[in-house]
């Protein structure tokens, strides 16, 4: 096995002291041992700094820094990284002990690839699975359609993290990720070998999910829209399915204002995906978004 592969274990965090443990024992329990663990605080205000006092290992680096967002703090820890690749890992998520391991397998055999997406498993908090999320076929097309990818379990060779860093726009957290989805798909092929190697944690606490407000949402998916075209390699890639990824933002929209109780401003925007998408009615997650509004 190649020595000389690295990896770099980003995680930023933002007052989640009383999840945070959990989070970095995972990362630690890597059966490949070639990794460093980078936790950027973000400006916590809780006891997360007291709480990470407890850990001894000579590869864990522990930065705080102002407030700035998730964005700027994964571009800190890409800043910082020391590894030939970089995977991300939210405060709240687990990687499992084969994550690295199998990313090195499949980093040699071909040909060490931009970016590699494993499979992930959603969990509660009793870490029981709720489902197995698998990525789809030609996924640099389907992302057009949808964020697939999610951050935590990602794998960015460290060349390429460097020179295409997370967009630092504050208005746009919670979809900063997809944006640069979008941007990396435009240029490399996204590797996703069938393998499950870590896991989403679906809590009431995740606030891209649970904690939305109809104004700063809407917001954020305009300004999706309007920096991902901005890109030219991405609008000469994905022009032909611009309709389709703004109705697609306008679903993402809806349901989450319907999983807010906002019925009335979920069918807003659920009217206007159809008006400019028709055929998204034949979508699931419009039949998504309708269930949501009917419980």
């Amino acid at each position: 096995m190649n020595k000389n592969i690295y990896f770099s274990i980003i995680i930023p965090t933002y007052n989640r002291a009383h999840m945070i443990i959990p989070t970095l024992e995972t990362a630690f329990a890597q059966s490949y041992p070639h990794f460093e663990v980078i936790l950027i605080d973000d400006g916590s205000t809780d006891n997360t700094e007291e709480v990470i006092k407890s850990i001894r290992n000579e590869n864990f680096i522990y930065y705080k820094k102002n407030n700035e967002e998730r964005a700027v703090a994964r571009n800190t820890g890409f800043s910082m990284a020391k590894g030939d690749y970089i995977t991300l890992l939210d405060s709240d998520d687990f990687l499992y002990p084969n994550h690295l391991e199998e990313a090195v397998k499949y980093i040699e055999k071909n040909n060490f690839p931009e970016i590699i997406r494993f499979n992930y498993d959603i969990v509660d908090s009793n870490k029981n699975v709720l489902e197995t999320a698998k990525m789809p076929e030609e996924i640099n097309n389907k992302l057009a359609i949808g964020n697939f990818l999610g951050c935590s379990g990602i794998l960015i060779r460290k060349d390429v993290a460097i020179q295409y860093t997370f967009n630092s726009d504050r208005a746009l957290s919670g979809s900063e990720d997809y944006e640069l989805w979008l941007r990396l798909a435009a240029r490399f092929e996204i590797h996703t070998p069938d393998i499950v190697t870590c896991s989403l944690h679906s809590h009431k606490e995740r606030s891209v999910i649970f904690n939305i407000q109809e104004e700063t949402l809407i917001e954020r998916i305009e300004l999706l829209i309007k920096y991902a075209f901005e890109d030219k390699v991405v609008k000469e890639k994905y022009e032909n399915k611009k309709s389709s990824f703004i109705s697609y933002c306008l679903i993402y929209a809806s349901l989450h204002l319907a999983i807010a109780n906002l019925k009335k401003a979920s069918l807003k925007y659920l009217w206007k995906a159809i008006k400019i998408n028709p055929w998204i009615v034949i979508d699931k997650r419009f039949y998504g978004v309708l269930k949501t509004l009917l419980t």
